[in-house]
């Protein structure tokens, strides 16, 4: 068709009438017969973009982790690993912790006074490397594998108490080392009071033999206190009585645990040197063990009922209790502590720097039946008289 042709007005409004017309009835068609592809069409276009996001989402999830829970699905729970796990009872004060976890729950059926009034950990700590560690070079200088620590930490945060004799997944010693060091050090009670230590290092300057007035300071201490400290430098002594072969002389034993105890080098010398000479015996033992069974709502122990006169003030033995300073027995005063007032008579008065009266050193005893393993002597080594022969520093 020529533009001349194209151009005619009344061409042009032909054309647009019959394009209305074809539209006109295009509309009619579609509205009596619906398009398959329209309906089918748009429905295919429309899955086929659902079902693409949902591959994604999925692909998304399996390669990255990032599936996210549905409303229905079950909680999770929440799995804390050794690492992150945080400490709810071996971190407690002294004496809440030594309620929950001692070892003993009744004094007189202890095998030694130290089962009652420590808490489970440090008994247990003590008694292993006792056994285990006195003679391996390097106990306390060499660490021990930290996610172990953090795995018998945590054993014995939850359970209370563990035998370390008889875990078979143990082994290496260090690990009990550097837990009792880590232990010591997050105690959050003085072992000895930093008042007393100061008094008797200046009242005692210069003394070479165990001053009394240490002697009267650590029998002033609760007995929760005063085993436990009691304990540790008995393992101490027995460790310095083997340094031929771990290597732990006096120096290295107050740069293990001086820090950790908190104790000044005046008294930490005399502890550790001179162990046996400073444990006379605790005066306030009664009164304490007759607060504990009345918490536990138990009878106290026998013996422990009737009233007891207290000592001289000046001897070194307040009362009968304490006439030894770890015997289990409960009966009445042995005729040794009689003993003991008389020499004190006889002798010359003890000054700031004079020993205390003469007498056997203490005596753990220990019904060897339960104790199973001794040196023969139903002794084990958490007892004060082992070694059996005297210590020479």
């Amino acid at each position: 068709m020529s533009s001349a042709v194209r151009n005619r007005s009344e061409d042009r409004a032909g054309l647009r009438d019959t394009s209305n017309k074809e539209n006109h009835r295009e509309k009619e068609h579609l509205r009596s017969h619906p398009s398959s592809f329209r309906d089918n069409g748009g429905t295919f276009l429309s899955g086929l973009k659902s079902s693409s996001t949902r591959a994604a989402g999925m692909i998304r999830d399996g390669l990255f982790g990032k599936a996210q829970r549905t409303g229905t699905s079950p909680e999770k729970e929440v799995v804390v690993d050794d690492e992150h796990y945080v400490l709810k009872v071996i971190n407690l004060p002294l004496v809440e912790q030594t309620r929950k976890t001692r070892i003993s729950k009744r004094l007189e059926d202890s095998r030694d006074k130290t089962e009652f009034w420590m808490p489970a950990f440090p008994w247990r700590a003590i008694d292993y490397l006792n056994y285990k560690g006195c003679d391996v070079e390097g106990l306390y200088r060499v660490p021990g594998s930290g996610p172990q620590i953090k795995k018998w930490q945590r054993k014995f945060d939850e359970e209370y108490d563990v035998d370390l004799f008889a875990q078979d997944d143990l082994y290496d010693i260090n690990i009990i080392g550097s837990m009792l060091k880590a232990w010591l050090r997050e105690l959050p009670d003085e072992l000895f009071p930093k008042e007393a230590q100061d008094r008797i290092s200046r009242e005692c300057a210069g003394a070479e033999t165990v001053p009394q007035l240490l002697i009267d300071e650590l029998a002033n201490l609760s007995p929760f206190n005063y085993y436990l400290l009691f304990a540790i430098t008995c393992h101490l002594s027995l460790l310095l009585a083997h340094s031929d072969k771990n290597k732990m002389d006096f120096r290295n034993l107050c740069i293990c645990f001086q820090p950790c105890m908190k104790i000044d080098v005046f008294c930490f010398k005399f502890l550790v040197c001179d162990w046996r000479e400073c444990w006379k015996g605790c005066k306030n033992e009664s009164k304490y063990i007759e607060e504990e069974y009345l918490r536990l709502n138990q009878a106290p122990p026998r013996g422990l009922a009737e009233a007891r006169k207290p000592a001289k003030e000046e001897a070194p033995v307040v009362d009968d209790q304490a006439a030894s300073a770890s015997d289990v027995s409960l009966a009445p005063v042995p005729d040794d502590a009689s003993t003991l007032q008389e020499n004190k008579k006889d002798s010359p008065p003890a000054g700031a720097n004079g020993r205390s009266p003469a007498g056997p050193p203490p005596q753990l005893t220990i019904n060897s039946e339960r104790a199973g393993s001794s040196d023969g002597n139903g002794m084990r080594p958490l007892s004060p008289i082992m070694p059996l022969s005297p210590l020479k520093f």
